[in-house]
C-alpha cells in the first residue's frame, strides 16, 4: 500500500502539546529544562540496555516496562504510574494549553513529556534518562539512524524544510478500522509512532500519530 505522504497535523499537535509543557509547567525535578536539539546537532545515541536499565517500549498499542504488560494510552493513570515506576520518581505536573482554548494535564520527567487529552495520554520522548531507555518494538530509539529506522519498516512522513528528504518518519503503521484517511481519500486511516529525524538520526519519539484526525 503506497503511503508516501502523511497527514502530520495529529502527530505534530501531540508533539507541540508535549513541548508546550516546558513553558506552562515548572522546570523538571532536577531544576533544569531539557533543550530541544538544534538542527545542526546530533542527539546522543541510546546506550545498549544493561541489567540495571529500565526499558520502556512504546507502540501504537500502548507502553510497557521491561517486557511487562502493555498499558493502553486510553488508561492515562496506568500509563503515568508505569512511567513513574520506570523513572523511580513522580513527574512534575502542570497545565498544557491545547487548541481552541483547551487546557490539558501535563506530566514531565527527564526527557519525557506526557499530555492527557480527555481520556488519552500522548508521549513525547526527546532523550533517554539515566537508567531509562525508550524504544519501539522494532528496536528503534533515540540515536537510531535513518537507515536503521527504514530497515525496521519506517516510512517517509513529513518533509518539514521542503528539501526532498523526510524530517519525520512513521513506524509501526497500522490501519484503524472505521476511520477514513484524510491524506488518501477512500482508504482506511492509519496510526503510527512518529520519529523526528535530526542529522539523519532519531531525535524524538512521539505517540498518537495518525492520518485521520486534524487535531
Amino acid at each position: 500500500m503506497r503511503r508516501h505522504s502523511r497527514l502530520i497535523l495529529a502527530s505534530t499537535t501531540a508533539a507541540l502539546l508535549g513541548f508546550s509543557l516546558t513553558a506552562c509547567a515548572p522546570a523538571s525535578s532536577d531544576g533544569s529544562a531539557t533543550p530541544a536539539p538544534s538542527p545542526s546537532s546530533s542527539p546522543a545515541t541510546s546506550p545498549s540496555p544493561t541489567s540495571a536499565d529500565r526499558v520502556v517500549e512504546i507502540s501504537v498499542d500502548g507502553l510497557s516496562v521491561d517486557d511487562g504488560a502493555v498499558v493502553a494510552y486510553d488508561d492515562p493513570d496506568g500509563a503515568v504510574n508505569a512511567l513513574t515506576d520506570a523513572f523511580g520518581s513522580a513527574p512534575t505536573e502542570g497545565p498544557v494549553e491545547g487548541p481552541y482554548g483547551a487546557v490539558y494535564s501535563g506530566y514531565d520527567w527527564q526527557g519525557t513529556k506526557a499530555t492527557v487529552r480527555e481520556t488519552r495520554i500522548d508521549l513525547v520522548v526527546s532523550t533517554d534518562a539515566p537508567g531509562v531507555i525508550f524504544r519501539t518494538p522494532e528496536g528503534i530509539g533515540i540515536g537510531s539512524t535513518r537507515a536503521e529506522a527504514m530497515a525496521a519498516g519506517a516510512a517517509d512522513g513529513w518533509d518539514e524544510d521542503g528539501d526532498g528528504v523526510a524530517d519525520y518518519l512513521s513506524i509501526g503503521v497500522r490501519e484503524v478500522p472505521g476511520t477514513s484517511s484524510l491524506v488518501n481519500p477512500g482508504e482506511v486511516g492509519v496510526e503510527y509512532i512518529d520519529l523526528k529525524i535530526t542529522g539523519d538520526v532519531v531525535s524524538r519519539l512521539s505517540t498518537g500519530g495518525n492520518d485521520f484526525s486534524d487535531i
